[in-house]
C-alpha cells in the first residue's frame, strides 16, 4: 500500500505542475494567439491525434497491464520486446500514411509537418513499461522536466499569432526529447531478447480488442472538434478547446489514480486475489466521489469570474461551455474506476468496448444534429452525453465488484456537501467586488474550507484516517 501511495503522490506532483502551468501559460497564450490561433492549433492537433490513435493502438494500457504480471527479468524483457515490436511496426505504417496526408493537405501543411515530431515521439514512447513496474517516479521526473523546458521556450519565442508554428514546434519537439530520454533507464532495466512470431501473435488480438474503445473515445474527443471546425469555424473550436483544457486540468488528479492503480489491480487479478481487488475498488470509489463532486460543482460556481480573467473577455463564450462540461469530471472519474480499474484489469475488454461505443455513437448523433445551430455548445453537450452514458454502462457491467448501496450512500453524502460548496463560491462572486483574480482565490479557499469542515462534521472515514495518520506523524508518543 505504501508504494501505491508513493506512486500516486509522484503522479499528483506532476498533475499539480499541470495545474500551475495553465495559470502561468494559458492567459498568456490566449491573449497572444487569440481565439483564431488557439482554434487553428486545436483543429490541427485533433487531426494529428487521429493518426496518433492508430500509431499507439491500446499499447500503453495493455502494455502496463502485461508488464505488471511479469516479475522475472527474463519474462519481463521478452514481454516488453514482443509488445514494443507491434508498437514500432504499426507506428511506422501510420507515419508513412501521415506523411502522404501532410504532402497533400490543402491548408496548414507546414503545421502538419511540424507534428511529425509528435508522431515519432509516440513511436518511441515506453512510459507504459515503467507504469507497469509501478516506477512512476521515472515517468513523473521526465514529464516535469519536459514541461518546465516547454514553458520557458513558449515565453521566450511565442510573441504573437504569427508565432503559432513556434508554439507547435516547442510542444512537439519537447515531447519527442522527453520520450527519447526514457530509453536510458529502460535499457538498464531489461535485456534484449530475440522475438519469434508466436510471441508477437499472442499480444496482437488483445491489443486490437482494447483498440476499439480507444477509437470510439476519439469520436467524441477529436471528431467533435473536426466537425465543429468544418461547420462553425476555428473560433468556435477555440472556445470549446479552452473549456476542455480547464476540465482536463481537474481530470489529471483522477487519471493519476488510474495510471497508478491499473498495474496493481492487474497483478491482484492475475494472482486470484478478488477480495483484495474489492478492497482497492472500495477505497478508489470513495476517493473519486470525494474529489470529483466538489470539483464539478465548484468549477460550475467559479466559472463566470474565472473565465473573465483567466482567458480574457474574448473568451466569454467559454463560461456557459465550462458550466455544461463540468459534470464530465464526475463521469470520467467513475469510468476510470469501473472501466479501467475493473473491466480492463480483469480482461473484460469487450464490455468496456461496448460501453464506450454506445456513448460515442450517441455523442456523434448529438453533435451532427445540433452543431449547425448550437456550434460549440452542441460539441460540449455531445461530450457530456458520451462520458455520462459510457460511465453508467460500465458501472452496470462492473456491478459485482462493488456494493451499490454503499456507493449510493457515499454519493449522496458528498453531493450534499458539494452543493454547499457551489452556493458558497457563487456567493463570493456576487458580494465581493475586487480583482477577479483575487476573487477566484477567495472562492477556492472558501469552497475548500466549507467542504473540509463538512467532512470533519460528518466524520468522513477517509478524512478521519488522514487526520489520525497526520497526528501519529506529528505528535510524540
Amino acid at each position: 500500500m505504501g508504494k501505491l501511495i508513493s506512486n500516486y503522490l509522484y503522479t499528483v506532483i506532476y498533475q499539480l505542475l499541470l495545474l500551475v502551468t495553465p495559470f502561468i501559460l494559458t492567459p498568456y497564450i490566449s491573449r497572444v494567439l487569440k481565439p483564431e490561433g488557439i482554434g487553428t492549433d486545436a483543429y490541427v492537433l485533433s487531426i494529428v491525434q487521429l493518426f496518433l490513435v492508430f500509431a499507439i493502438l491500446s499499447i500503453p494500457m495493455y502494455g502496463s497491464r502485461q508488464i505488471a504480471t511479469k516479475q522475472a527479468l527474463e519474462e519481463r524483457s521478452k514481454e516488453f520486446w514482443s509488445i514494443y515490436f507491434i508498437q514500432l511496426f504499426i507506428s511506422m505504417i501510420t507515419l508513412v500514411v501521415y506523411l502522404l496526408f501532410a504532402l497533400t493537405a490543402n491548408e496548414y501543411k507546414s503545421l502538419f509537418f511540424i507534428h511529425i515530431f509528435t508522431l515519432v515521439a509516440t513511436t518511441i514512447d515506453v512510459s507504459w513499461y515503467f507504469i507497469g513496474k509501478e516506477q512512476i517516479k521515472s515517468v513523473t521526473t521526465r514529464n516535469i522536466l519536459v514541461r518546465l523546458v516547454s514553458i520557458v521556450l513558449v515565453f521566450t519565442l511565442v510573441k504573437d499569432i504569427d508565432d503559432l508554428s513556434y508554439y507547435i514546434t516547442i510542444n512537439a519537439v519537447t515531447l519527442f526529447v522527453g520520450q527519447l530520454i526514457m530509453w536510458i533507464p529502460l535499457l538498464k532495466e531489461i535485456t534484449f531478447k530475440r522475438i519469434a512470431y508466436r510471441d508477437i501473435k499472442v499480444h496482437f488480438w488483445p491489443i486490437i480488442g482494447l483498440f476499439l474503445p480507444q477509437i470510439m473515445i476519439q469520436v467524441y474527443t477529436l471528431v467533435n472538434r473536426i466537425v465543429l471546425g468544418r461547420v462553425s469555424g476555428e473560433v468556435e473550436v477555440g472556445y470549446y478547446n479552452q473549456a476542455d483544457k480547464v476540465v482536463r486540468i481537474a481530470l489529471g488528479f483522477i487519471t493519476s489514480l488510474g495510471s497508478v492503480l491499473l498495474p496493481r489491480m492487474a497483478h491482484e487479478f492475475s494472482q486470484g486475489n478478488t477480495e483484495s481487488m474489492k478492497k482497492y475498488i472500495k477505497y478508489a470509489l470513495q476517493f473519486v466521489l470525494l474529489i470529483t463532486l466538489p470539483m464539478t460543482l465548484g468549477l460550475m460556481g467559479i466559472a463566470p469570474n474565472f473565465v473573465s480573467w483567466f482567458l480574457g473577455n474574448e473568451f466569454n463564450a467559454v463560461i456557459n461551455l465550462l458550466i455544461i462540461m463540468s459534470p464530465v469530471i464526475f463521469f470520467v472519474g467513475l469510468a476510470n474506476i469501473f472501466g479501467i480499474q475493473i473491466l480492463v484489469s480483469t480482461n473484460q475488454q469487450n464490455k468496456y468496448a461496448i460501453a464506450i461505443t454506445i456513448g460515442a455513437i450517441l455523442s456523434l448523433i448529438t453533435n451532427f444534429l445540433f452543431v449547425s445551430h448550437l456550434a460549440s455548445t452542441a460539441a460540449t453537450i455531445a461530450l457530456l452525453v458520451a462520458e455520462a452514458v459510457g460511465a453508467i454502462i460500465q458501472m452496470y457491467f462492473a456491478r459485482k465488484y462493488f456494493e451499490f448501496k454503499n456507493f449510493a450512500g457515499m454519493f449522496i453524502k458528498y453531493f450534499v456537501l458539494s452543493i454547499l460548496v457551489f452556493f458558497s463560491v457563487s456567493a463570493v462572486d456576487k458580494f465581493i467586488n475586487i480583482s477577479p483574480l483575487l476573487v477566484t482565490f477567495i472562492q477556492i479557499f472558501i469552497g475548500v474550507s466549507v467542504y473540509l469542515i463538512g467532512l470533519i462534521v460528518i466524520k468522513d472515514s477517509l478524512i478521519v484516517t488522514i487526520i489520525n495518520t497526520v497526528k501519529r506523524k506529528i505528535l510524540p508518543k
